[in-house]
Order: structure tokens, then C-alpha cells, then sequence
């Protein structure tokens, strides 16, 4: 039932392409056993008129009508085969690829992001990685099988003049090898899963140390021979795998040239009887022993055939297993009960939520296949008013990245449910819930076009200059991109433009601050954006933010506390719950773990204050060390 899903699946796609398109093998495949079948009687006719002992013109006539059909039969069959081939390569590939792009683009980002939605992500890519193996050859597959069936069938009727019992003979021993072709093609899917995690892990080697940013390390630390280790441990793995998958098709081989020769064999045997002992003419006897010989070829191809189709449906299987990922995710569910999904022009501003009794835990599946679940939020409630200014703190491994993905709706409570505007989240167009959002995550980055571009994520359409430029200016990247060879319309790739940049980590971070505040929605999420800047620059550009998102609802992350003392209040994770809430003042007066953590971090700010690092601090920003915990920090603490 599987199969015949992605099949169906397949034929919808390709009817979508092209509505004649599915013709092409059946029509394909009636020329190429026409030509056959043609070719077997050819001999034949020639035969038998030369026995015969006919006229010159009646041989010529012969071969002639006979050749003329030959000749306009092989031109189709060319222009057929063409036809299939370029029908994959050309429009079901292009097509497949962008489709497979599109759904990475697209896909729910808590699927995009487990590990099994990783697997089938990369099971999907292979089956398109290439116009001449995998899914698109689906139609020249199919081609060829129909064509094979339709030969065995044609052979097979010919040798029942000869006599039933050898067909029924030459078609049993060629359904063992048929029956061991279907069964290594079986093991050998059994091994794609691992195929396809030992391919990511070259993926990685191969171009996920390329960058620049990799670069530096990689010389600074000396890690070619590690990774060229790492490569090589990969590689011993793939052809790990690549040799067991060898093996099942060497004895699929030596079992099929067993069946050839005992088939074969056989069937000559029994035609040299019969031409010895009956009145068989020459013509009949080249007939049959083409016959013969054509049919095991068609057995062959058949085999083949139903073996290589059976690997396209296969990757065929894994495509569309990834394309139809997440179509019945629980998110979808509870979108689809409600009947009215809610608009961003029907929800208030500023925004407020409300987590409530929401739980969630990742499920990872370890090196010895044991699934284990690691609970991150438990029943948690936290109320968000609207146009509040919070901060989410706790030690790493605290669940604060968990919980702004939770609230931007890019995970989904595994218990619970979070409210937005008095609204449930799931109820909301994932489109439309996005659009409350500007973010800046740990881990983001820029595109390979223009700083323009990459700040107002607006490629086809206009960008406002003056609000753009705004917007570097808050950031504090203004004369960064000033000095830059062709300003804001500098390409963030040294690799494709001449001019290109390459921006530093700080330099990067302002940037997405940047774009953030383009985006200019009613919510704003920082998770640590600001890490590496250092904590004077930090400051500025949290006070910034105070003053820009005066009429947003505001969440923050930070590991320096003191930077987030701004904020209306201050959550500390601890344990999945919420261990500690209030202002800063009120926190360090609780004398709890915030108190705790905020103390230890002065202490490392004062020590060594006497240094000549920090005699210089002094002297260019006119504040002590100690002033980064004291001078503004702590005198309302």
C-alpha cells in the first residue's frame, strides 16, 4: 500500500508536469517489443526464401518490407527512449528539486530540527540529487519493465509452438532469479538509513568547513589532520556500507549465472532434439534458438527491471515521506479545528501571552538506537503583559532558548498550550504568528547578497532607505557600512562579488539587530544577540533597545545579568520552572540564585582592577571595572 501511495504520488506529479507524459512508457515500451519481435522474424523470412529456393525479387520484396519495418521501428524506438529520458532528466528533476527546496524552507522547524526529520531530509535529497539516478528514473525504469513484459510475453507465445511445457519450464527458473533479485533489492534498502547519516557526516567535511569563519580555526589550531581523520572515518563507514551492499549483489549474480546456465542449457538441448527429430525448417530452428536466447534476455531484463524499479520506488518512498512530513504534525491537527484563524490586525497591540501548565521535552535517539527523552520545561506558567519588558535568565541547559522558541511558535508544548493576545497559539496561520516576531537567535546568519538585502530580507521588492539606514544607526553599525567599498549595497560574500566583506562577529551581530528592528514587529525576542559584545557596548545597546521598544513587548536572554536590569521584570530558570521572578532590585534583595549569579559576575568585572587592562578600560571608555557593576547597575540595587 506504501508503494503504491508513492507511485500514486509520483503519477499525480507527473500529470501535473505533463498530462501525456505518463504515455511515454507505454508507448515506449510497444515500439521497443515491436522492434523485437521484428528482429526475431527476420532471419526467418530470409531463411526459409533462401530454402525455398525463391525468386530473386520475392527475397529482395521480402527483406525489404521486412527492413523498411525494422528501420521505422528503431527510429521510433530512439526517438521514444529520447523522449522518456529527457521527459526525467529535464522536467521531473528540475521540478523535484525546487519542490524538495521549498519544503526545507517550509517544513514546521520543530520537524526541520529532530533528529529524524534531519534523516529523512538528507534520504530525500539523495533521491534527487542527481537527473540520472534515483526518483527520476522512475518513467525510464517503468519503460523498461513494461517493455520486458510485454517481450517475455511475446517470446513465451512463440515458444509455445514449440512446445508449453519449455516455456512453463524457462519461466519457473526465472522466477527464482526474479525472487532473489526483489529480496537483495530489500536488504539493500535496509541499509539507506545508515547510507544517509554517513552522508551527512561527509556533507559536513566537504563543505561545512569551507567558510572563512571555519578557516581561521582550522589553521589556528591545527585541526586539518582532525578532520582529514574525521573524513576518513567516514569514509571507511560509507564503504563499509558500499561493501555489504557489494556483497548482496555479488551472489545475486552468481545465483542468476547458476539459472542462466541451467535454463539455457536445457532449452537448446531440447530445441537441437527437435530439429533433428521433426520436420522443423531452418527458418524455425534460427527462430526458436533466437528465441530462446531472447527470452532468457528478457527474463534478464525483467528481473533487472522490477530490481531498478524497485530502488526508484524506493527513493520515491523516502521523497515523499519527507514531502508529506509534518501534513499530520499535532500543530496542523489543531489548526484545522478551528474554524476562524485569527489575523494579526484582530489580535491587540501591544502584545501580551500566557504560558499555560506547558511542558516540553526533546526525544533523541542515541548511537545504540535507545530513544530518550530529556523534559526541558516542566508545567511551566508565566504570564507576558502586554508592552512588557522581560528577561529570561538561568544557567545553560535552563530551557530560556526552549522557551522563546516555544513563545515564537517554532516548537509546540508537548502539554499545555501558550496564549497570544488571549488567543491560542495553534489557532493562529503559522505565516501570520511569524509576523508578530522580530528575533535575533545565538545562532543566525547573514545571505549572500547585499548588507540592503540582508537587513530588509526583501529581495523582490523595494527597500526603505531612510528607515534602513535608521536602523544601522541604532544598531551602531553605521560606519562600519559607510566605509564599506559600495555602502549598504556592499555584498556580505567575499566569494562571489569582487567587493564583497566579511563581517566580524560583533560586526555581525549589530546586523541582525538591525534587522530586527526593519522588521518592526510587535514583538521582539533577543536570545544572547548581543555575546559577543562586550559589556560596555552590551549596555549601549540594550538602553537602546529600551528606548526603541517603548510600545513593543520585549523578551531577552542574556548571561550578564546586570544588562538586562532594565527590563519591567526579571525571570530565572531553573529546573524547567521558574524559580525566581521580579525586578532586579527586588531579585538581589531575595538574596536567591540570581543574587548569587549576579555577585559572582561583579566579582569577576573588580578582579585584578589595578591591571594594566584595565587601566586602559579606564582611560578610553572613562569607567572602571567596577563601574560596569556599579555605576548605573547597582545604585538603585
Amino acid at each position: 500500500m506504501k508503494y503504491y501511495m508513492n507511485s500514486k504520488d509520483s503519477a499525480k506529479e507527473l500529470t501535473k508536469i505533463s498530462p501525456g507524459g505518463c504515455m511515454l512508457p507505454v508507448l515506449g515500451s510497444a515500439v521497443r517489443v515491436a522492434l523485437s519481435l521484428v528482429t526475431l522474424w527476420l532471419p526467418k523470412i530470409i531463411l526459409d526464401c533462401v530454402t525455398a529456393s525463391v525468386s530473386i525479387g520475392t527475397l529482395c520484396a521480402a527483406i525489404g518490407w521486412v527492413g523498411g519495418l525494422w528501420l521505422l521501428l528503431s527510429v521510433a524506438d530512439h526517438v521514444f527512449g529520447n523522449a522518456v529520458t529527457g521527459y526525467a532528466h529535464t522536467r521531473l528533476y528540475t521540478r523535484l528539486i525546487p519542490a524538495w527546496e521549498k519544503k526545507t524552507m517550509e517544513l514546521d522547524y520543530e520537524v526541520f530540527s529532530s533528529p529524524g526529520g534531519k534523516v529523512l531530509m538528507e534520504k530525500a535529497r539523495q533521491a534527487v540529487s542527481s537527473p540520472n539516478w534515483g526518483m527520476v528514473m522512475l518513467l525510464p525504469r517503468l519503460t523498461e519493465l513494461l517493455a520486458a513484459a510485454g517481450g517475455l510475453t511475446a517470446y513465451a507465445i512463440v515458444l509455445g509452438g514449440l512446445h508449453p511445457l519449455a516455456v512453463l519450464a524457462l519461466l519457473s527458473l526465472s522466477a527464482l532469479e526474479l525472487w532473489q533479485s526483489i529480496r537483495t533489492e530489500q536488504k539493500k534498502q535496509g541499509l539507506k538509513q545508515e547510507k544517509a547519516k554517513v552522508g551527512r557526516k561527509l556533507n559536513y567535511v566537504a563543505y561545512g568547513t569551507r567558510g572563512l569563519e571555519e578557516g581561521k580555526d582550522i589553521r589556528i589550531y591545527n585541526m586539518a589532520g582532525w578532520l582529514r581523520e574525521m573524513a576518513q572515518l567516514a569514509l571507511e563507514q560509507k564503504r563499509g556500507v558500499e561493501q555489504v551492499i557489494a556483497g548482496y549483489e555479488r551472489r545475486k549474480l552468481w545465483f542468476a549465472g547458476a539459472l542462466i546456465l541451467l535454463r539455457d542449457g536445457c532449452a537448446y538441448g531440447y530445441l537441437l532434439y527437435s530439429f533433428f527429430h521433426s520436420r522443423m525448417t531452418v527458418g524455425d530452428f534460427a527462430m526458436y534458438f533466437t528465441a530462446v536466447t531472447g527470452l532468457g534476455g528478457w527474463l534478464k531484463r525483467l528481473t533487472d527491471s522490477i530490481s531498478q524499479l524497485q530502488e526508484a520506488r524506493n527513493y520515491a518512498k523516502d521523497y515523499w515521506e519527507y514531502m508529506n512530513l509534518g501534513k499530520g504534525s499535532a500543530a496542523a491537527s489543531r489548526s484545522k479545528e478551528v474554524s476562524h484563524h485569527p489575523t494579526i490586525r484582530e489580535l491587540p497591540c501591544p502584545m501580551g501571552f500566557r504560558f499555560c501548565d506547558v511542558s516540553y521535552a526533546y526525544t533523541e535517539t542515541g548511537e545504540d538506537g535507545q530513544t530518550r527523552t530529556h523534559q526541558v520545561l516542566k508545567h511551566l506558567n508565566l504570564e507576558i503583559a502586554p508592552g512588557e519588558k522581560l528577561a529570561v535568565v538561568g544557567a545553560n541547559g535552563a530551557g530560556k532558548t526552549t522557551l522563546v522558541k516555544l513563545l515564537c511558535g517554532l516548537l509546540h508544548p508537548c502539554e499545555g498550550e501558550i496564549l497570544a493576545g488571549g488567543v491560542p497559539s495553534g489557532s493562529i496561520e503559522p505565516e501570520e504568528y511569524y509576523n508578530l516576531f522580530s528575533a535575533v537567535f545565538q545562532n543566525s546568519g547573514v545571505l549572500p547578497v547585499s548588507v540592503a538585502d540582508n537587513i530588509a530580507l526583501n529581495i523582490t521588492g523595494d527597500v526603505d532607505t531612510e528607515r534602513m539606514w535608521n536602523c544601522i544607526r541604532w544598531a551602531g553599525l553605521e560606519e562600519k557600512i559607510r566605509c564599506l567599498p559600495q555602502g549598504a549595497d556592499t555584498c556580505l560574500n567575499k566569494r562571489i562579488a569582487e567587493q564583497g566583506t566579511e563581517l566580524s562577529g560583533g560586526q555581525l551581530q549589530r546586523l541582525l539587530l538591525a534587522r530586527a528592528l526593519y522588521k518592526d514587529a510587535p514583538v521582539l525576542v533577543l536570545d544572547e544577540p548581543t555575546a559577543a559584545l562586550d559589556p560596555l557596548a552590551e549596555q549601549a545597546v540594550y538602553e537602546q533597545y529600551r528606548r526603541f521598544t517603548a510600545d513593543k513587548t520585549a523578551v531577552f536572554i542574556s548571561h550578564r545579568l546586570a544588562s538586562t536590569r532594565f527590563c519591567d521584570r526579571i525571570i530565572l530558570l531553573e529546573d524547567g520552572r521558574v524559580a525566581e521572578c521580579g525586578t532586579h532590585e527586588q531579585l538581589l534583595a531575595l538574596g536567591g540564585k540570581y543574587a548569587e549569579l549576579f555577585h559572582i559576575q561583579s566579582r569577576y568585572y573588580q578582579k585584578g582592577k589595578g591591571s594594566e587592562e584595565n587601566n586602559d578600560w579606564r582611560n578610553t571608555a572613562g569607567i572602571t571595572p567596577e563601574g560596569l557593576c556599579t555605576t548605573g547597575m547597582q545604585e538603585r540595587g
